[in-house]
């Protein structure tokens, strides 16, 4: 597609991070709400139920993100109204594109805890081959929730997107890989406090990435994502 052609150079990954955390300080409440709330909800159910509610409540927070990226503000209702109507099916998309790209790593990851348990050599190896998988697929796969959001796409060609839009912007892509985990290392120092901080800003800084790499126009504002 066009748009997955643009000069990436332009693109600053601190000045994407400056406008997530100027967007955070404005809706700090919901976002960190969302993130409490739905971390409550899944610590108190068991293992197995707690996969399938963290698959339905994690969408929840990624259209949070993705609203406050692309409106600057957002509030309870509006993020609840949605959750329970969806009437665009935005959500349910959003969970399956989840399940999609977690399915094969979560059962090379399944069957080699089972092997490893009942101590089985190739077990650590399947272990070990889901994650790095796992890894690779949501490096790729990052921006597909986005673009379903946005309505650019559907489940399938969401994946194809995603996978094209890293590939031509690999370098700023994994420079925000690697910010986003040298910013959890840091929350991390404070008992873990500076968590509720980092957390709720990523939600918010990769839908920006993803509207400044696609040239989409938000709360952004296209001119503030870039240099010169």
């Amino acid at each position: 597609m066009a748009y997955l052609c643009q000069d990436m150079r332009a693109v600053s990954i601190s000045q994407l991070w400056s406008r997530a955390w100027n967007l955070f300080k404005v809706n700090w409440l919901l976002l960190v709400g969302l993130l409490v709330l739905s971390s409550i909800i899944v610590s108190l159910i068991p293992f197995r139920r707690a996969l399938i509610v963290g698959l339905l409540l994690w969408p929840v927070l990624v259209q949070a993100g993705y609203f406050v990226a692309h409106q600057g503000h957002l509030s309870f209702g509006e993020v609840f109204r949605e959750a329970f109507r969806d009437t665009t099916g935005h959500l349910r998309k959003v969970s399956a594109y989840y399940l999609i790209l977690g399915l094969i790593p979560g059962i090379l990851i399944g069957v080699g805890y089972i092997l490893v348990r009942a101590s089985a050599g190739a077990g650590s190896i399947l272990v070990v081959a889901g994650l790095i998988i796992l890894f690779i697929l949501n490096l790729f796969g990052w921006a597909g929730p986005y673009a379903i959001l946005s309505g650019r796409a559907g489940i399938l060609s969401a994946i194809r997107q995603s996978f094209s839009l890293t590939a031509q912007n690999f370098g700023k892509v994994f420079l925000a890989l690697l910010s986003n985990i040298g910013l959890v290392i840091l929350g991390a120092i404070p008992c873990g406090l500076g968590l509720l901080v980092v957390g709720p800003m990523a939600y918010v800084f990769w839908p920006l990435l993803y509207l400044a790499l696609t040239g989409e126009e938000g709360a952004s504002h296209s001119k503030s994502l870039r240099l010169g």
